[in-house]
């Protein structure tokens, strides 16, 4: 299957579509550029390599609207082409869908003979829905096996629920800038609690709720927002994550490296012991009373 340079769906349907689910759109250009932005930004937030948004087509198929790089959309063809896929399993069943690595995940056996060859081994999906029905589904995609986690699973649920807020949104207000862009700073910052209270869960075994109110608090205490508060939580959770595994390593090399020269000296000894006992064994010379 060959990667396709233009988008499948239709752009004339799909704001028809729109307009069916909520009338009142201004201009279907401005959600596109939207969701685009939306959709690039999801690297940055879940630190992914690429992720897609797909949406029902008039004719009932699912076909992706926006994708951050070619690798999302031949993802989201493949699925189309074959019928399956974890995008189509979070929209049908309207529930998320995981997989930690496409290569060896018996469900998508098909898929996985397209897409690993671009390097898509874990993926995430979500479904996206307007006015209480599934209209399509938010997926993020790893190029290494990823353990997606609870946190993982909330967080990118959340930002379906405003994906679909904000297209929701943009028709109602009419896609004005300013309140476009409030729409997704509000994104942004709801993903940023969500991790930080994941975070909070984790490292301090505090509740939900409990999570909460310490980011509250310490917003109130240093005069900031809370989701500026969240976004230093998540950064230094990452930061000490990324100090744990780089000290695990040089624990790991040194405990290699001491093996290595423990085995190195060990053979040494025996080889100097092998040595030792070839000479006690080489007979003694002759004397003139043994001839």
């Amino acid at each position: 299957m060959t990667e396709r340079d233009d988008p499948l769906v239709d752009r004339d349907a799909f704001a028809h579509r729109l307009g069916e689910l909520r009338p009142g759109l201004a201009d279907p250009g401005d959600v596109f550029a939207t969701l685009q932005r939306v959709i690039d930004a999801t690297r940055a937030v879940f630190q992914v390599a690429g992720a897609s948004l797909a949406l029902e087509h008039e004719d009932g198929s699912l076909r992706w609207v926006v994708v951050t790089d070619g690798a999302a959309g031949l993802l989201e063809d493949a699925q189309r082409d074959l019928g399956e896929g974890p995008g189509l399993v979070a929209y049908t069943d309207t529930a998320a869908v995981a997989v930690l690595d496409l290569a060896t995940d018996r469900r998508f056996v098909r898929l996985a003979a397209v897409v690993t060859q671009r390097g898509l081994r874990g993926v995430l999906a979500v479904p996206v829905a307007v006015a209480g029905r599934p209209v399509g589904a938010l997926s993020v995609y790893a190029t290494e096996p990823c353990p997606w986690s609870g946190i993982d699973v909330a967080a990118l649920g959340a930002y379906a629920g405003v994906v679909a807020e904000l297209v929701r949104a943009s028709m109602a207000l009419g896609a004005r800038d300013a309140e476009v862009a409030e729409l997704t700073d509000a994104l942004t910052a709801r993903v940023w609690v969500e991790q930080a209270k994941g975070a909070l869960v984790a490292t301090e075994g505090l509740g939900p709720a409990a999570a909460s109110e310490r980011l509250r608090a310490r917003a109130g205490v240093s005069q900031r927002t809370v989701a500026d508060v969240a976004r230093e939580v998540v950064q230094d959770a990452q930061r000490d994550r990324t100090a744990m595994i780089v000290a695990e390593r040089a624990r790991s090399r040194a405990a290699e490296a001491r093996a290595e020269h423990a085995e190195a000296a060990l053979e040494a000894a025996q080889a100097e012991a092998n040595d030792h006992d070839g000479e006690a064994e080489e007979p003694p010379p002759a004397t003139p009373s043994d001839r």
